[in-house]
Formats: C-alpha cells, sequence, structure tokens
C-alpha cells in the first residue's frame, strides 16, 4: 500500500495508457485481474480543445472505477491548460492528470509533445509547474530516460520534476530514438527511487513476474507500469499482486484459460464499441494471447483477420480441439 497525493494505491501494477487498445472496457477488463491503477488512452490537448467527439469517448465515463488517471499530450502550455478546463467541465471522475512527456512516436515529437519536451527541459518544467497550479487533480508524469545516447537527462529532471509540484514520476528507461527496440536501460536505474520522495514507477521491459521483481528491486520503484508485457497476459498483473501480497508464485495460466480470458475481452470490447468496431480492435490484441503456443501460428492469422465475434468462437473451438490432438 502506498498513495500518490492522498489517494492510497492498493497494489503493484499500474496500467500504462496504451492508443487504440486501453479504452474503458480495457481499463475494466484489466481491474478484474488486479491492476491497482489504470491509465487512459493517450488524450489530445487538441481534440479536447476543439470538442472532437471521439476524443471526448477517451475520458472516463461515470460508471468508471476508481482510481483511474487521464493521460493528456500536447506540445503546448496554453493549449495544455485549455484543455484542462475541458476535462474539469466534462468530468469530475478520475484521480489524476498525468502529462505524457514520453511517447516516442513520431507524429506525436514532431508537434513537440510526447518525449519532445525532454529536449527543453526548462520548458518542460514551467510547462509542468503551470499544469500543476490548473489541475483541480494531482499532476503526474511519464518520461522517457532521455531524447537520444546524447541526451540522457532523467535523473536531473526528476528532482526538478518534484520541485515542480508532481506527485508521481514514472519511467520508461529507453531513449526516445530506441522507440521499443533495445533493451530498457536498467544499468542507468539502481537506487533510482532514492533521488525523490514521490512515488517513482518503472516500465520497461517487465514481460513476467521475475523482471517486475527485478525492476522494483534494482529501482526501489513503489510499483511498475505494465504495457507490451501484459497485452495477450493480462494474468500477470494477478502473477505480481498475489507474489506481494503472500510471496506465493502462481503458474502461468494454460490455453484454454487464455482463450477464456480473450472471449471475455472481446465480449467487452464489442459491448463498448459495438460488434463491428470491437472486433476490428480484437484484431490487433487477440494474437498476442496465443504468444508462446507454437502450433497456433495459423490461428494468429485467423485472429488478426475476423470479422465477428462468432468467427472468434470458431476459431477458438479449432484451437481447443487441436490442442487435444497435440
Amino acid at each position: 500500500m502506498w498513495k500518490i497525493g492522498n489517494t492510497v494505491i492498493n497494489g503493484k501494477t499500474i496500467l500504462a495508457p496504451m492508443a487504440g487498445i486501453t479504452t474503458n472496457a480495457y481499463r475494466e477488463f484489466m481491474r478484474s485481474f488486479g491492476v491497482a491503477l489504470c491509465y487512459t488512452e493517450m488524450i489530445s490537448d487538441s481534440g479536447l480543445v476543439f470538442n472532437n467527439e471521439i476524443t471526448y469517448t477517451y475520458l472516463p465515463t461515470n460508471e468508471e472505477k476508481r482510481p483511474t488517471s487521464i493521460q493528456l499530450f500536447g506540445g503546448d502550455t496554453n493549449k495544455l491548460l485549455a484543455a484542462i478546463d475541458k476535462i474539469e467541465k466534462h468530468t469530475d471522475n478520475y484521480d489524476f492528470l498525468d502529462l505524457n512527456l514520453g511517447c516516442p512516436v513520431p507524429k506525436v515529437t514532431k508537434n513537440n509533445g510526447g518525449s519532445a519536451w525532454l529536449k527543453y527541459p526548462k520548458e518542460l518544467i514551467s510547462m509542468v509547474k503551470a499544469v500543476v497550479e490548473k489541475s483541480a487533480k494531482p499532476v503526474t508524469v511519464k518520461i522517457r530516460i532521455g531524447w537520444d545516447e546524447r541526451q540522457i537527462n532523467f535523473k536531473e529532471l526528476l528532482p526538478e520534476l518534484e520541485k515542480a509540484g508532481v506527485s508521481l514520476i514514472a519511467v520508461h528507461l529507453r531513449t526516445t530514438t530506441q522507440l521499443y527496440s533495445g533493451k530498457a536501460r536498467y544499468d542507468l536505474a539502481e537506487n533510482l527511487q532514492d533521488l525523490i520522495n514521490i512515488p517513482l514507477v518503472i516500465s520497461g521491459d517487465i514481460y513476467t513476474l521475475d523482471d517486475a521483481i527485478k525492476a522494483m528491486n534494482i529501482t526501489g520503484a513503489k510499483a511498475v507500469m505494465l504495457a507490451r508485457g501484459q497485452l495477450g497476459n493480462p494474468f500477470l498483473a494477478t502473477q505480481i499482486e498475489r507474489y506481494y501480497e503472500t510471496g506465493e508464485r502462481l503458474p502461468s495460466p494454460t490455453l484454454d484459460q487464455q482463450l477464456t480470458y480473450m472471449k471475455t475481452l472481446a465480449e467487452m470490447m464489442a459491448k463498448e464499441k459495438g460488434s463491428h468496431h470491437g472486433i476490428l480492435t480484437m484484431r490487433g490484441i487477440s494474437p498476442h494471447f496465443l504468444k508462446g503456443y507454437p502450433f497456433v501460428k495459423e490461428f494468429r492469422v485467423k485472429l488478426s483477420q475476423m470479422k465477428s465475434l462468432a468467427e472468434l468462437d470458431v476459431i477458438i473451438a479449432e484451437i481447443r480441439e487441436r490442442a487435444l490432438l497435440i
């Protein structure tokens, strides 16, 4: 148990913001596996300021369970402040406002959003101070270790961000130019929590329970942020939470359990987005549930091309039948 501001966080796992994935339904799905805090998808300040209807659907609903963090991105301080006004008029059903200072995708960074802020630390800190003063909710940030190998500046930034008033810092241990390639730089992050008094959350290459244990042992972080590592492996959150509650190491789920999880998520996505759009979203997510099972390669292709829940049912039945023959 630990706190962000005055809010108690009962767990060691946080669901990372993932564009096109961490919708309301996905957050509810992951909470069922014990995730202690969920982030929304990245939300554009421009989308809010210019009243884009789709952008507003990314915000938490009145039924959203908590704690929840809204993640906002943009490259202009005034527009970020205007977006906060829009958020606060639209909903109060969230706990934290998170600033995305870590997204490495060029379409975000070319407009000075995401991790592009890391190239301009003085402007970054000035912007963060303005956001903290503006926001009715505690402000958190997610950063990378720097823009590139020549501009690794996260250790200098951490105490400055704390002084600016943020309540939590999440660090993804890659540079912007790495994108998602190479290895997360745990070699640079020993005892990283000691640099700040506010909670540290660590992200990068967390695919197993042992990865999570290693990440927290090296850095001293309060929690891990699960992103690609939990795609198709939602039970990872349960394994981590159980280990830190009792010391028990839960076995990995069976293929049959994985198929059940996949179907549950598909139904939730279809309910949220409608059958057509829900299944299109699942095309990108479903194949991840079959990672590690070599005989199901052909089914991963089928899942990436399916057109309906009924077709998903057929594919699941085929996989189960094939598994019985192995």
